[in-house]
């Protein structure tokens, strides 16, 4: 790691890895906890001043000035440049991927099908020999038992999302995602409450509205299943239980597949633990769908 970060993604990760005691630097709990909450609004510190700043986030201009000299930084104008930018960067995620499948052999297609083949079998041995069984049964023991289970995925994690809600709404009742078509994200957060579960999906490159989704929902005291892509994704900040599942590969945006087959893995476990009541949940949707000559 690079002393200063020159990206905010770099101070994100930066920060998790000096939570989690991977890098060695003398920072305070003070600090640190200062640290967080400017990362976690970011636009306040890019339009304030150091001495607006430290009345928002409790912490004096001057420990401000020695927090981002620790960094690595020459003062706080340099750190706040690093805010200030962050709105401004464009991702080039999608298209870098995409170039590197410029460069391979166009005259044998097959051979993208294989490399794709290998590449997901790698990863999902990876993914079931380093998660924990004890990640895989809290998960499904928050699916199962929780009063009212809440769903949100946004862009491409909506697939994952949508393939949730319809799975688990078969095995149990109070199952739906978190933004309906007919409220906005704000009434959503608004219907949290202690005792319910938010399912957050997300991988990078992290969308604004799902993290802060995670955070809010979180404040509400609303435990939070985060199913993300890696051990430095913001998502696992906000969650009760996490679970990293890669989605490298060759498509030129994250792959699914993986996904796919962790969600029907984890609602098979879900379904084990529910035992006879999931069972008959199934039994009325089967005697529901003969009524409507659905399968007729």
């Amino acid at each position: 790691m690079n002393f200063p970060p020159d990206n905010f993604e770099k101070l994100r990760q930066l920060t998790i890895l000096l939570r989690q005691g991977e890098i060695d630097l003398p920072i305070g709990k003070k600090s640190m906890l200062a640290l967080e909450k400017m990362l976690n609004d970011a636009e306040l510190v890019a339009t304030c001043n150091i001495v607006e700043l430290a009345e928002k986030i409790e912490f004096s201009p001057a420990s401000i000035t020695r927090l981002a000299k620790l960094l690595g930084f020459q003062g706080f104008n340099q750190l706040k440049n690093l805010f200030k930018q962050k709105s401004k960067i464009p991702t080039t995620f999608y298209s870098e991927k995409a170039k590197r499948l410029l460069n391979k052999d166009k005259s044998n297609p097959k051979s993208i099908f294989k490399e794709h083949l290998q590449n997901t079998v790698t990863h999902a041995e990876q993914f079931i020999e380093k998660v924990s069984e004890k990640s895989l049964l809290q998960a499904s023991s928050l699916l199962a038992k929780k009063h009212r289970v809440f769903i949100f995925g946004y862009r491409q994690s909506s697939a994952i999302a949508n393939l949730l809600r319809y799975g688990l709404a078969l095995l149990r009742p109070n199952v739906q995602m978190l933004v309906q078509a007919d409220h906005g994200v704000a009434v959503a957060l608004g219907q949290l409450k202690k005792d319910d579960l938010l399912v957050v999906i997300g991988s990078a490159p992290y969308s604004n509205i799902t993290l802060k989704i995670a955070t809010l929902a979180k404040k509400q005291q609303c435990q939070i299943l985060a199913i993300t892509d890696s051990l430095l994704s913001p998502l696992n900040d906000s969650a009760a239980v996490a679970i990293q599942v890669p989605t490298s590969g060759y498509y030129y945006a994250n792959s699914l597949v993986i996904n796919c087959f962790f969600i029907e893995s984890l609602l098979s476990l879900t379904a084990m633990g529910l035992g006879q009541s999931a069972v008959n949940n199934l039994q009325h949707h089967e005697t529901l769908l003969s009524q409507l000559d659905v399968s007729t």
